[in-house]
């Protein structure tokens, strides 16, 4: 059912190649996510790692999302939304931050309805109050990261 509603989707607003991967790669990291929960990934098993302390996995699909979803963002602003590019960046940057914030309200909201044990086995905090600040620094310092790389490579353009 996705990919049809994808499909149709990028026919109507299109995207460039870059930013069709970027969202491929993250939804495709949720997929590999889904088999097994975020905090259960074995990445520390495929990459030969020891088996120690949290694991890092969901730390690492927050970086993500501000990273790869800041040039499809700031694409489809300027592309469909008629921004200039400043302004287009500023959305992206304005979108990724808030859709991280409301996703940890959410987690936050959810799991003060649930049994503990329950909720920690949903949130994938591991034991770390400051989970969701962590998670929305994470989200932050991805996408400045691109917000940067794209300034770069808008300059280097002209």
């Amino acid at each position: 059912m996705f990919l049809p509603a994808a499909w149709a989707a990028l026919r109507r607003w299109p995207l460039s190649t870059a930013s069709v991967a970027c969202l491929a790669l993250f939804i495709g990291l949720h997929l590999l996510a889904a088999r097994w929960s975020y905090s259960f990934v074995p990445y520390r098993e495929w990459l030969g790692l020891a088996e120690e302390g949290r694991n890092h996995f969901d730390r690492l699909i927050h970086f993500l999302f501000g990273l790869l979803w800041t040039l499809p963002l700031a694409e489809a602003a300027r592309r469909h939304a008629g921004y200039l590019a400043g302004k287009a960046l500023l959305f992206a940057f304005l979108a990724v931050q808030s859709v991280s914030a409301v996703y940890e309200i959410f987690e936050w909201s959810l799991a003060l309805l649930m049994a503990p044990e329950s909720a920690e086995a949903y949130n994938g905090q591991q034991g770390d109050g400051f989970d969701a600040q962590k998670d929305m620094a994470l989200a932050l310092a991805g996408n400045i990261l691109a917000l940067a790389t794209l300034s770069l490579v808008g300059r280097s353009k002209r």
